[in-house]
């Protein structure tokens, strides 16, 4: 048993050496209502709210749909792994005049229920041509452009994604809570086993650098204090230094031109560091 604080952190980084900045910290109180996840969604608002040009949010697991319901609102990125207790889920048919598609929710994105010459019957995601954002006057919206395969022809269709819609947001009987599917938690915006989540989510991971300085940064990898104030003066100490040391090597090359420093090896990889 490991007993201490717990606390969420968002650093974020340019490519190139020392170039990691913190830009919010929080401490999570002991019993809090919604716990870690609550502290992680206000802290992310905030600093979504005050980061003008910030796309979204890369997160781990703590992040479920109604998380990714409020940040979706927002007009910003929620990108984080699906959840493994996630079933599939019923969506819609779509119905043509010589054919009909039955459309089923799996892995974060849409699939098509198609049967198979032995009887049985399989989920196969159906490509996204485009994730489209739209606005309306008071929240975003955001829909998988698909192009559902058809041996007539691909049909072209447009599934909302990321947002689950309460009564009053669609007409009487259609919204996704009225027909209790909970659409943000099993259509996310960037699903996995996408190229653009693959290339993106790299920098959660990346993140972990920046705790593990920290770590490495004090007697025995253990926090030297006491209590919740002592130990979160401790964490922002550190994070104001590896700040100024940021800043200072972005006042010696504005440009970023260090970034080219990262090169590929022979397998097309980017060595470690």
């Amino acid at each position: 048993m490991v007993l201490g604080t717990k606390s969420v952190a968002y650093p974020t980084r340019h490519r190139g050496y020392f170039r990691r900045g913190f830009l919010r910290y929080r401490h999570v109180p002991r019993d809090h209502p919604g716990g870690e996840a609550a502290i992680a969604l206000e802290t992310a608002c905030a600093l979504l709210d005050a980061a003008d040009g910030c796309m979204g949010v890369l997160s781990d697991g703590a992040f479920r749909g109604t998380h990714r319901d409020i940040i979706a609102r927002r007009g910003r990125l929620l990108i984080n792994k699906q959840h493994k207790g996630a079933r599939p889920r019923y969506i819609r048919t779509l119905t043509h005049p010589h054919c009909a598609h039955e459309l089923w929710s799996k892995n974060g994105r849409v699939h098509e229920r198609v049967f198979l010459d032995n009887g049985t019957n399989t989920l196969l995601p159906a490509p996204v041509r485009k994730l489209e954002r739209r606005r309306s006057a008071h929240t975003h919206r955001w829909y998988h452009l698909l192009a559902i395969p058809c041996p007539r022809g691909p049909h072209e269709h447009r599934e909302p994604v990321g947002i689950t819609t309460a009564p009053g947001e669609r007409e009487a009987g259609h919204s996704d809570t009225e027909q209790g599917f909970h659409r943000a938690e099993h259509l996310l915006q960037i699903p996995d086993a996408t190229r653009t989540h693959q290339n993106l989510y790299g920098g959660r991971e990346d993140s972990e650098s920046g705790f593990s300085q920290l770590d490495r940064s004090l007697w025995n990898r253990r926090v030297i204090a006491f209590g919740a104030e002592a130990q979160s003066l401790v964490i922002l100490g550190f994070m104001l230094a590896r700040n100024a040391t940021s800043h200072a090597r972005y006042t010696e090359d504005p440009t970023y031109a260090d970034a080219d420093a990262e090169t590929t090896d022979d397998t097309g990889q980017s060595p470690a560091r």
